[in-house]
Formats: C-alpha cells, sequence, structure tokens
C-alpha cells in the first residue's frame, strides 16, 4: 500500500508541479479530491492520532472530503485557487515548525491550518489567480513529490502523511530542501511559459471552460 500510495503521490506531485496551467481545467477536480483527500485523513490522524489512513475512518472522511472538495473545484473554478494557496501555506507552516522541532501531530496540524488560513486569504484579496496558481501549485507538488518518493524507497510511512513528519524527514537531508525548491523553481518555470495556453474567467465563483 505505501508503495503504491509512494506511486501516485510522486507522479501527482510532479504533475501538479510542472503541468499547472496547461492543463488547469481538466486537473481542476483532480486537485480538489487529492486535497480533500489529505484534508480529510490528516483530521483523523491529528484528532484521533491514528496513521494517516490507517482506520476505516480516515478513508472514508478523506474520499467524503475529497469528493467534496471535487465537486466545488469544477463548479467553482477559484476555489481551486484557493485550494491550492491554502495547501502551500499548510505546507509551509508545517515545515518550518516541524524543522525547529515541533513534534505535536495536533499542534503541527493547527499550525498548518492557520498559515493555509492565512494564504487563502491572501488569495481572496489578490487578484493575481494566473501566479497564484504557478506558485502555489509549483511549492505544493514539489513536497508531495518528495513525499511520494520517499515512500517508494522506504523512508516514509503512510501513517505519517499529514502528522509533519516529511519535513523531519527532509530536514534530515539538507540536499532535499534544495531538491524541493529546485522543482518547484522548474515547475513555475514550465507554468509560466504556458500561461497563453489558460484564459482563466473573468467570473471567479462560475466554472471554467479551456480556451478555444
Amino acid at each position: 500500500m505505501d508503495f503504491l500510495i509512494g506511486v501516485v503521490g510522486l507522479i501527482a506531485g510532479i504533475g501538479l508541479a510542472l503541468a499547472g496551467l496547461r492543463y488547469f481545467y481538466l486537473l481542476l477536480p483532480i486537485w480538489g479530491f487529492i486535497a480533500g483527500f489529505i484534508v480529510g485523513g490528516a483530521l483523523v490522524t491529528a484528532v484521533f492520532g491514528d496513521g494517516f489512513l490507517a482506520t476505516t475512518l480516515g478513508i472514508v472522511l478523506g474520499l467524503v472530503f475529497g469528493v467534496l472538495f471535487a465537486a466545488i473545484s469544477y463548479f467553482y473554478w477559484y476555489f481551486t485557487v484557493i485550494l491550492a494557496a491554502a495547501t502551500a501555506g499548510g505546507v509551509l507552516g508545517g515545515s518550518l515548525f516541524g524543522a525547529i522541532g515541533v513534534s505535536s501531530n495536533w499542534l503541527l496540524f493547527i499550525i498548518g491550518l492557520a498559515f493555509g488560513i492565512l494564504f487563502a486569504l491572501g488569495a481572496l484579496m489578490l487578484n493575481l489567480p494566473v501566479y497564484l496558481v504557478v506558485v502555489n501549485t509549483a511549492l505544493a507538488g514539489s513536497a508531495i513529490a518528495i513525499g511520494g518518493f520517499l515512500m517508494v524507497i522506504n523512508k516514509f510511512d503512510r501513517e505519517d502523511i499529514g502528522t509533519g513528519d516529511l519535513w523531519r524527514r527532509i530536514d534530515d537531508y539538507w540536499y532535499l530542501w534544495i531538491i524541493w525548491i529546485v522543482v518547484a523553481v522548474i515547475g513555475m518555470m514550465a507554468q509560466l511559459t504556458a500561461r497563453e495556453a489558460a484564459r482563466l474567467p473573468e467570473e471567479r465563483w462560475a466554472p471554467a471552460a479551456p480556451k478555444a
């Protein structure tokens, strides 16, 4: 199971970091489902202390959140922009406090949630949706890809997803920080070269359609 989730995470993370705007419309519900699944599973981990997807409740709640977020992302494209910003904020918050020694799963969840809310509010206030999508998906995608790779080589367990342990593992190997930054920058550059492929709707709270 860990190996399979790792492969999926590696592929999804790279796709999220690199594909970005070019496949923006196709990826809307996919991004929503993945983010919702992680949120649902991480919530159970934080509240009950169980490993990520270690219980039926974690899997069921992850699926419920995943389907809900996917549906909202499909009908309201800007929700995905906010979700991407919140995901990047949560990743940043968890990484910073995990790296300085915070080990409580519940506290890391709260910190990540707080950062996610701040980043989401920033996405609501700023009228730069293209660049928000590019930066946030590149950062989050790079982190997801690293987590997937570590699972594939058996250096990270699915029970630790959503606990902040990923960043403690990355902090143990300085070169993983460099890989995270490099992959994110490559992702941003790749997406910016294709930004003309996505003409985002003027109306934020409406379905998005591919550029004709």
